[in-house]
């Protein structure tokens, strides 16, 4: 008896670890994209379209990356959302077009929020 408890202690205080270890991640994931969505929206003001296109395709490569141990972590629509928008962001850069550039970050700004408050570990996403 007193065996099961101690692993069933261990057990629950490892699941709480892991989750505040991968919470951080997706936190610190989430607010480097925030800032690239405002990085490059600063980019597209600037019609900087030579240094955005460079951006774009190095966040967008870093994503890549990340994409598959994500995707085992949260909500595999929740990638899929910010891929979309990095994707779209380097069709407006290399259309030129302000304007899809202007929605693609705020898509990007808004989905890379998501990924963390969505799948934060807090109280309400428990229960």
């Amino acid at each position: 008896m007193r065996t099961g408890m101690l692993i069933a202690c261990v057990l629950l205080i490892a699941t709480i670890a892991t989750g505040l270890m991968t919470g951080s991640e997706v936190k610190r994931l989430s607010d480097r994209y925030i800032s690239a969505a405002e990085e490059l929206q600063v980019m597209a003001q600037q019609e900087d379209w030579t240094r955005a296109a460079e951006t774009v395709e190095a966040y967008l490569n870093t994503w890549e990356e990340t994409v598959p141990w994500l995707q085992m972590l949260i909500n595999h629509e929740d990638v899929d959302y910010v891929t979309l928008a990095l994707m779209r962001m380097r069709a407006g850069v290399m259309a030129q077009d302000q304007g899809t550039c202007y929605e693609a970050c705020s898509e990007l700004h808004e989905h890379a929020e998501h990924l963390y408050h969505r799948d934060s570990f807090t109280l309400a996403n428990i229960l």
